[in-house]
């Protein structure tokens, strides 16, 4: 976006333009305009991206209104998903944009950061497809780990219970998967999420978890039907039991 770069540039010169955030707030507004036209041209998923990407933009840049504008970015992209957007993949692509997007923002108060976390949480618990509503879940935890405020002096919130109470959550839905191979791949995925966390000091999140949804992962893969997407399955699991023994110590035999 060539608005973001321009607003870039002023950034950069800041020490030798006084009125450089005068000019990077038109652009901003300039930038607004545009992409309200696209909204009505009904171009949905070209808007939510530049929407995003003009929020991050602005979030990085240091102005005194950015929060505000960012906000309203957001706010913008959530408009258009929650409104226009109802295919069930192009939904799932959207909430995942949208929650890595907000992931990488800084300058959020925890006033307007809380809201968009949960806002993000919410939707992706409504995807119409369980394994969709699981993977987004899964990812939400990311923002209560990795995620930035202003208010926390530029370090990642780490709150460990509210990652663990989206894993579990993610775990629940994956339960209510009725297609044996979707449920156990899904149960891989959302393992190596847990020792993600685990390898990166979440303290909720233990070896007896990870150990736990080994055990059921192993119990349900003897169900499945022989084939290559059951192949790819078994291959996934076993890397990550070699990660786990080399990186833990943890001793489990091959599937």
């Amino acid at each position: 976006m060539k608005g973001g770069e321009l607003c870039r540039v002023y950034h950069d010169i800041r020490e030798e333009d006084d009125k450089w955030e005068k000019k990077v707030n038109k652009i901003l507004q300039y930038i607004n305009s545009l992409l309200a036209a696209l909204v009505k041209a009904e171009l949905w998923d070209l808007s939510l991206r530049l929407f995003l990407q003009a929020a991050l933009a602005c979030d990085l840049m240091g102005i005194q209104s950015a929060e505000t504008i960012a906000y309203e970015f957001v706010s913008q992209a959530f408009a258009i998903y929650e409104e226009e957007v109802s295919d069930s993949k192009a939904q799932l692509i959207a909430i995942s944009l949208i929650i890595a997007t907000f992931e990488r923002t800084v300058n959020f108060t925890e006033e307007n950061h809380e809201p968009i976390r949960s806002q993000c949480l919410r939707a992706g618990s409504k995807l119409l497809k369980k394994p969709d509503q699981c993977r987004a879940v899964s990812l939400c935890a990311h923002l209560y780990w990795s995620g930035v405020n202003s208010e926390n002096d530029g370090e990642p919130l780490k709150e460990s219970k509210r990652v663990l109470d989206s894993m579990k959550k993610a775990v629940r839905i994956s339960n209510q998967c009725m297609e044996p191979s979707v449920q156990v791949q899904l149960f891989v995925e959302l393992l190596n999420k847990y020792i993600y966390f685990l390898d990166n000091g979440c303290t909720e999140v233990t070896s007896t978890m990870v150990s736990q949804l080994i055990g059921k992962i192993r119990e349900d893969m003897p169900g499945l039907e022989a084939g290559e997407a059951t192949n790819q399955i078994v291959n996934h699991f076993n890397s990550t039991l070699d990660y786990i023994k080399s990186k833990h110590g943890m001793t489990f035999a091959a599937s």
